[in-house]
């Protein structure tokens, strides 16, 4: 592979990290799911306990992934460079996350995609100090609704008031996360 396309490779890996498009299952998820049924039928409850488990599991992968951008920038070529990149994809991150956390692997990922949805929300609308934001001139009208609408919204009642408790430990390490991968460190 010449130079060229080498980094044509990696620009079009790294706007997948800026675009978030690095969550292969969720993409999954949405496509094998009826329309409408994603956001009833993802939800788990969780505790503050699993909360303080899932911060735990999230600290491994901001670990992992900061490892693997540190082997991408020392890669001694093009191959050991993709696979350093890959290795800070959600997909081989989260199984990481997940032992850390003592949880199950679906237990996490089903916490970990509430949290992320609950704070992204937040993010968009100035609630939280974190990394994301949108044009909402450009956004569809799904996108529009939710941001104007009530992030909690859809949790359990129990997964709400637990996530609210724990929000100002788990916001600066989903901020870092996101900061990590959105822009690539």
């Amino acid at each position: 592979m010449n130079h060229t396309c080498r980094a044509a490779v990696l620009a079009v890996a790294l706007l997948g990290f800026a675009c978030g498009g690095n969550d292969a299952s969720e993409e999954t998820s949405r496509t094998s799911e009826p329309a409408g049924s994603q956001d009833d039928s993802t939800q788990v409850a969780f505790s503050e306990a699993d909360l303080d488990k899932f911060a735990l599991g999230l600290r491994k992968e901001i670990d992992a992934v900061k490892a693997a951008q540190q082997q991408a920038a020392s890669a001694a070529n093009a191959q050991a460079r993709g696979e350093a990149i890959q290795a800070q994809f959600e997909t081989a991150t989260i199984p990481s996350g997940a032992a850390a956390s003592g949880l199950s692997e679906a237990r996490y990922r089903g916490i970990r995609e509430q949290v992320d949805r609950v704070f992204t929300t937040l993010d968009f609308q100035g609630k939280i100090d974190g990394p994301l934001s949108i044009d909402l001139e450009r956004s569809d009208p799904q996108m529009k609704a939710r941001v104007s609408g009530d992030a909690f919204d859809g949790l359990p009642s129990e997964s709400a008031t637990a996530l609210r408790a724990r929000m100002d430990q788990l916001v600066p390490v989903w901020s870092e996360y996101k900061t990590l991968v959105a822009v690539a460190g």
